[in-house]
């Protein structure tokens, strides 16, 4: 499954690009460099009192996030939840302020709303101390919310299966033209273009698909398909993405995708960081951010990871499609 979108400003030569899965529930990662795993502690703070255990948190937290292995993933969830039992929640002061957040991020990531339910007040609780890094505390508390809804949507089947069907057809033929290997960025316009009247007609008909409507899944992706199409139609859908996040019936972070789009589509910055972009011989950059020292605060309140490590993971994923650089004269 592809994680991101692709759109070249014809006006720029820029490539846009934004994670599909903007929330916790990536799939795989492919590729991930040594960085992720020597995340340094914040400069001039006391060494962590238990280093082997900060290792071992980001060799975690790599593994997590990198692996294709299924059992070697469930494997290192439980060792997450094992730390957990033996010695509680990591502090900045055992681990240093990265892996404090990393361990919290791993606590969320795939493991069972029970655990998370015992972990939450343990944050709550070290967060009040100043004993974990505020914005972990923050998005641990934002993502469990949207967890406990997303359950509770799970457990009632959605109200309207064909649309759901219909949906996901859609997406498979979305993702399908997404992948690294075999990249054809001219069958992937052609493809958005044949996609662009179903989900016109969906959005005419429907609105912006619900949780209750399609299920948790069907309403992210036809979020992610309403990306690769064009800007009137982002703006279009807007409203009643947010609409439908106020009531709990969307994932928040689907609106930060769109908003944000939406703001780079009218040349403005972008408020929560998940558009990346860059010119012909450049690396993927995030685009310009509205008062880019508290993206991270806005980022926790969705329940979205640390600017920094989206963007590592984001850019280090897909540097193959960034434009080739024009050939010197």
């Amino acid at each position: 499954m592809s994680l991101y979108s692709f759109k070249r400003n014809a006006s720029s030569d820029t490539l846009f690009l934004s994670s599909n899965r903007l929330s916790i529930e990536m799939p795989r990662i492919f590729m991930i460099t040594a960085g992720l795993a020597l995340q340094t502690f914040v400069t001039g703070a006391s060494p962590p009192s238990d280093p082997a255990l900060a290792h071992k948190i980001r060799t975690l937290l790599h593994i997590v996030l990198t692996t294709d292995d299924e059992k070697k993933a469930a494997v290192a969830r439980n060792d997450i939840r094992q730390i957990f039992r033996k010695g509680g929640l990591p502090t900045i002061a055992e681990v240093g302020n990265w892996p404090a957040y990393d361990f919290i991020l791993l606590a969320s990531l795939g493991q069972p709303i029970d655990f998370q339910s015992h972990v939450l007040p343990a944050i709550t609780e070290a967060a009040r101390l100043n004993a974990v890094p505020p914005d972990a505390a923050v998005f641990y508390q934002a993502r469990y919310r949207l967890e406990k809804v997303k359950e509770k949507a799970k457990r009632t089947p959605p109200s309207n299966p064909g649309l759901r069907d219909e949906i996901e057809h859609l997406y498979k033929v979305d993702q399908a033209v997404r992948q690294q290997t075999g990249f054809d960025a001219k069958k992937m316009m052609e493809t958005d273009k044949r996609n662009a009247a179903p989900l016109e007609a969906i959005f005419r008909r429907y609105g912006v698909p619900t949780y209750a409507g399609v299920g948790v899944q069907a309403a992210k992706d036809f979020v992610i398909m309403a990306q690769h199409q064009t800007a009137r139609f982002r703006q279009e859908i807007l409203p009643k993405l947010r609409v439908n996040v106020d009531a709990g019936q969307a994932d928040p972070d689907s609106y930060a995708l769109v908003y944000d789009r939406s703001q780079r589509d009218e040349g403005k910055k972008q408020l929560y960081g998940p558009q990346l972009e860059c010119k012909a011989g450049e690396t993927m950059h995030e685009a310009p951010i509205e008062d880019d020292a508290h993206v991270d605060q806005r980022r926790a309140e969705l329940g979205l990871m640390r600017m920094e490590l989206y963007a590592r993971l984001t850019a280090e994923m897909m540097p193959q499609f960034c434009p080739p650089a024009p050939p010197k004269k």
